[in-house]
This record gives structure tokens, sequence and C-alpha cells, in this order.
């Protein structure tokens, strides 16, 4: 990579950082590809102001004949566009060649959820004491709310409202939202902080903010649920990980009547497009359950 091409790069990551606010692994895949991409203009000798769509789209094939899907090339595709409109608005160049370009067609990905009742299995496998009724309340509070683990780990105690059973969550580019937490989340989660949490809290750490604690008495990582959650469901017999229980949240509350804006809210969701893609698992649900019970129709007209 030419020196002109890693300072433009190194500029970019800071317009991604402080003017578009985006998550550290999101601006490391567009930077990534963002040099991807200039690589190639480089063995083409094309500098980035005078590529046009047609360098674009001969570019994205060539990622195709590389054994991409054609939903890994519609990121590639949003993260050249992502880096026209920095070079717009540092007035390296006045237009972006990447928005003439199709997005790509895309299958549609159905994310994979668990049924109420292995949810309920799932929670109920889960020990009464010490670190396991902490691990049982995190699990819980995350399929009653829909949150994110990473939202879920960045709780602080001050965030639960008590008194109202709501919590206050800190999602993407750090827009906030109020949930509501269901009976059985509230009820664990009163306990742990009543009898579990003053048992993690060290004498070192006795001012420590976070709700949920490890057994040192300091904030608990991302990675320690993923372990919990991964021994709870293999005990269980079941494949799922943390995030399924966001999915299964969501898939559960539109299966039982609630509307997808309101659902779109409770997860954190920017474009409602994202949240609309539950709507297409419970017709899935209702098609299976149709097959199930009137197999005798298939196939006729």
């Amino acid at each position: 990579m030419t020196d002109s091409s890693a300072l433009l790069l190194s500029d970019y990551d800071l317009y991604l950082s402080y003017d578009r606010r985006l998550e550290r692994k999101t601006r490391e895949a567009y930077i990534r590809e963002g040099g991807f991409y200039l690589e190639y203009l480089s063995s083409l000798s094309i500098s980035v102001e005078s590529a046009d769509s047609e360098t674009i789209e001969r570019y994205l094939k060539k990622r195709r004949d590389d054994g991409l899907g054609e939903r890994t090339v519609a990121r590639i595709l949003a993260s050249i566009r992502s880096l026209y409109r920095y070079l717009i608005s540092s007035r390296i160049t006045e237009s972006n060649p990447a928005m003439n370009i199709d997005r790509p067609k895309e299958g549609k990905h159905l994310p994979r959820t668990l049924s109420e009742g292995d949810v309920d299995y799932l929670l109920s496998s889960l020990g009464d004491d010490g670190l396991e009724f902490r691990d049982y309340a995190i699990f819980e509070l995350i399929y009653s709310t829909g949150m994110r683990i990473s939202e879920c780990v960045s709780l602080d105690v001050s965030s639960y409202r008590e008194g109202d059973k709501m919590m206050r969550i800190t999602g993407k580019r750090g827009k906030e939202r109020i949930v509501f937490i269901g009976e059985d989340a509230s009820i664990a989660l009163d306990r742990y902080l009543r009898e579990i949490r003053p048992q993690l809290v060290s004498r070192k750490n006795r001012k420590e903010s976070a709700l949920f604690l490890n057994r040192r008495g300091e904030r608990i990582t991302r990675q320690a649920i993923h372990k919990r959650f991964k021994e709870k469901v293999e005990a269980a017999g079941l494949d799922a990980t943390v995030h399924t229980l966001r999915h299964s949240f969501a898939s559960h509350m539109i299966s039982n009547g609630a509307d997808v804006r309101s659902v779109q809210e409770m997860l954190g969701h920017s474009d409602i497009k994202t949240t609309q893609i539950y709507t297409h698992l419970d017709t899935s649900s209702l098609l299976d359950s149709y097959d199930r019970f009137f197999p005798e129709l298939e196939g006729k007209e």
C-alpha cells in the first residue's frame, strides 16, 4: 500500500469514528475493504478520484470471482460508498460513483430462533445460587428485553429503574432507549441485586457501577457470557448462541401479536426493514404448522 493510501485511510478512520460514530468492528471492516479497493485501483494505475462506476463494477466482479457471495459483495459495495462519502466531505472528489451501482440482491437469511418451550427449558436448567443465578438473571433479561450482549455487559446498577420495571439501554452509536422488563426477569434481577451481587462485590471494588459482575467483583465480559451460555445450551442439547435469545424475543413478540414498530423500538433498530425479517420468521412457522397438520394437501392445486 502506498504512503498516500495509508494516510488517506488513517484520515478516513477518524471520519468514521468522530463524524459517523461507527463502532470499532464496523470501522475496521470499512478500513480493511477500503484498503483492498485502493490497492486494486493502484494495480491499474487509477486514482480514487478518477475511478468511475464501471471500475467499481469490475472490482466487485473480481471479488465475486474470488468466491464471495452476494451478501458479502453487498457489504463491500456499502464500504466503497462510505469511502466516497468521506472523499466528498473532504473535497477530494465531487461525486460518488458507487451510488450508481445497484445493491446486489441477497437471499433472505432468516435468523435462528428457539421455540418458547426451548427457552423455558434452557432457563429452567440453570441453578438457583451464586454465579448460576447471576447467569440466569442475565439470560432472562436478554430474552425479556431483546437487548444485545454488548448492551447487557455495559449496564450499570443505575440503568435499572426498579420501581418502574424499566431499563435504560445504551445501544449502537450511543443511542439510548428505555425498555420494559418482563415479570420473570424483574423478579430475577431484584433477587440478584439483593442477594447475589453483594456477594460478588470485592473490597477493592466497592464502588463498581456495573450491574453484572464476575467472581472477582469486576464488570463481566462478553466473552465470559458467551462461554457460560455455550456450556448451558450444550448441556441442554440445544443449538443456540446468546444472540439467539434476542432473535427469539423478537420472533415471539411478533407471533404473540406485537406490532413491528414496537418491536423495532425495543430492539433499537434504526431501520424497520431490519425488524421486518421477524415477520417472515412468523410466517415460516405458520407454514410449517400448516404442512404438519395438512400434509395431504401438499402438491395439490
